[in-house]
């Protein structure tokens, strides 16, 4: 009953900010409901911790036009729940501002969903999702594609080495803040990134 009961309310909100809350997909719906009837799109919607899944995410896809950020963290969504929310991302006629998937199992499937899509993103926040060198050099091919560069990409805590350093020497000019902590770059793969960049690196 606890997210159906908020939805009415939405309408006199500009940030709706849910961690924990025990919110599964019946309880996404009726948010989603309530989101696709605003008349000023919500500038925050946060589920972190909440068993989100595939069934939320997808539910969530059609009603990204009417939100400025959405907060995803530990939401127990795959690649499956990614290239949903894809689906619903390349619609937008005006890009999300942020859009964070942290600590989500997504790995490198997941990541090469997000590619297609980051043209209508400003932000991409993907720490601790299992990505690699694989997944990496997709999401690369398309940073490289953008016509305007992203305000920030964070691909803290996934399984980047040397050989994704290759891979993200040939797009890191298009990303004004790269922030790649605890990866297992070696200096030379870090000086690599760091002399292709154009904006800031931050390891």
């Amino acid at each position: 009953m606890g997210a159906a009961s908020l939805a009415p309310c939405l309408y006199n909100m500009e940030q709706l900010l849910l961690w924990e809350c025990g919110i599964g997909s019946e309880g996404v719906e009726k948010l989603c409901d309530a989101v696709k009837k605003l008349t000023k799109p919500l500038k925050r919607l946060d589920l972190t911790l909440n068993k989100i899944g595939t069934t939320g995410a997808a539910l969530l896809a059609p009603c990204l036009h009417n939100m400025e950020q959405l907060i995803l963290e530990r939401c127990w969504i795959g690649s499956g729940g990614v290239e949903k929310l894809c689906d619903g991302v390349k619609k937008l006629t005006k890009p999300l501002k942020r859009l964070k998937l942290s600590r989500n199992k997504i790995g490198n499937t997941g990541g090469a969903a997000l590619a297609p899509c980051l043209h209508n993103m400003e932000e991409l926040i993907l720490w601790e999702c299992g990505i690699g060198s694989e997944g990496v050099e997709k999401l690369c091919d398309g940073v490289k594609k953008l016509r305007k560069p992203m305000k920030l990409l964070n691909l803290t805590g996934n399984h980047l080495t040397d050989e994704s350093a290759e891979s993200l020497a040939t797009s890191v000019h298009n990303i004004n803040v790269f922030e790649v902590w605890g990866n297992d770059f070696t200096e030379a793969g870090k000086n690599l990134i760091r002399s292709k960049s154009r904006g800031e690196v931050e390891f």
